[in-house]
């Protein structure tokens, strides 16, 4: 085994090492995006690409700008998506891993810090924990409630089950304390406190983060795999093929950064027509942000979760479901408290109490129903039907 790795490390060196015409085939990676819009039918959303810049230069109504560029960032992400992990191919587990996992959250990233010098704080905290709650409640819900329709009992790995939800435990942590300050016995000035403490959480989730991701992919990856997904795959890997890179690097580098700048523009336009949307509606901006725009940014995701769910994958399902929402807690929430603290703008860990009540209660109940590291079609309705009460709580 010590051999194979060592083999595979010099292999993955000399895939680096590549000539000219290897690292940039323009014609090839043109025929080989073509080819990738073409074969998903979620890329017809790529449609309402032109209209929603056009909504915003010809100052159509705002919930116009609102729709179509929400539509447009679906199918966005997903190639987003599927470029990362194509680059990963060529760096091997370890950094492949890393980079999956770094930029698996982009669009999130990029639609928070532009909502953000915006001022429009409270959609950036309300998006963001929406999305701990979608990926938590909703993802897994229906992960477990659509593989428990086709399998009575699904297995995987409690051992990973207890290092995310202890993971999550620790991030509601770090925002119930600089959120219960105004609460204690302290007279000192509880804004200046909640904003030097929050840079500190954000600091030490994000060491945190880096040090969960050593632990995931080097030291103690076997606990992330079942023992029945374990025997899947030695009985695979003979007749496993090596996975190759379909883009050159140069040309999926080029690619991802044309899409994450649309994905920017994109942000920019729907974060400038929000507010409006939110009166002209009734819809208050909580539940744009906890709801709405969560489930349009992570739509690819889920479907992702569900379909690998429905072949008995649940590693898998796992792995992007909860993956997400830990990536979220305690990488993307404290990303962006440092980027507000770098440009200026007042942006903490601090929620209003019932906001820190949903997410709490929500990683208790999940840690509950997954700790035995099996399912079924019931657990799966239970954490469906939590998502909608909450969803009916914001609604309101």
């Amino acid at each position: 085994k010590a051999k194979e790795k060592v083999q595979k490390k010099i292999e993955t060196a000399k895939k680096l090492k590549l000539s000219w015409d290897e690292m940039f085939t323009p014609l090839q990676d043109f025929m080989t995006a073509k080819d990738m819009i073409l074969s998903n039918w979620i890329n017809v959303m790529l449609l309402a690409l032109p209209l929603g810049i056009a909504s915003h230069y010809l100052a159509w109504p705002a919930m116009m700008v609102f729709i179509f560029n929400l539509i447009a960032v679906i199918p966005l992400a997903l190639i987003l998506g599927e470029i990362t992990e194509d680059l990963a191919i060529r760096f091997g587990d370890v950094w492949g891993g890393l980079i999956n996992a770094t930029f698996g959250n982009v669009v999130e990233m990029i639609l928070s810090i532009v909502l953000l010098q915006k001022g429009l704080t409270t959609v950036v905290s309300t998006s963001l924990i929406g999305s701990i709650l979608s990926n938590l409640l909703l993802v897994i819900g229906c992960c477990f409630f659509v593989g428990g329709l086709n399998f009575k009992h699904q297995h995987f790995s409690s051992g990973a089950s207890k290092a995310n939800t202890s993971l999550l435990f620790m991030s509601c942590i770090a925002m119930l304390l600089p959120s219960m300050i105004p609460y204690s016995n302290d007279k000192q000035d509880d804004t200046k406190v909640v904003k030097e403490i929050s840079h500190i959480l954000a600091i030490v989730l994000t060491l945190m983060y880096l040090c969960y991701l050593y632990f995931q992919l080097v030291t103690h990856n076997h606990v992330f795999i079942s023992d029945t997904n374990n025997r899947v795959t030695q009985q695979e890997e003979e007749d496993e093929e090596e996975e190759l890179p379909c883009y050159s690097f140069l040309g999926a580098l080029l690619l991802m950064t044309l899409t994450t700048i649309v994905v920017a523009f994109c942000s920019e336009y729907l974060s400038d027509s929000i507010e409006q949307v939110s009166k002209n509606s009734g819809l208050s901006l909580s539940f744009i942000g906890m709801i709405i725009l969560p489930i349009a940014g992570n739509a690819c995701e889920h479907i992702t979760a569900v379909l690998v769910a429905a072949k008995n994958k649940m590693d898998l399902a796992i792995a992007v479901g909860v993956g997400s929402s830990i990536q979220i807690a305690i990488f993307v929430y404290p990303f962006v408290v440092l980027v507000g603290w770098a440009t200026g703008v007042d942006f903490t860990m601090a929620l209003n109490p019932f906001d820190v009540m949903v997410v709490c209660i929500s990683v208790v109940l999940a840690a509950f129903i997954t700790m035995d590291g099996q399912s079924h079609w019931f657990t799966g309705l239970m954490l469906i039907a939590t998502y909608v009460l909450i969803g009916v709580a914001y609604f309101f």
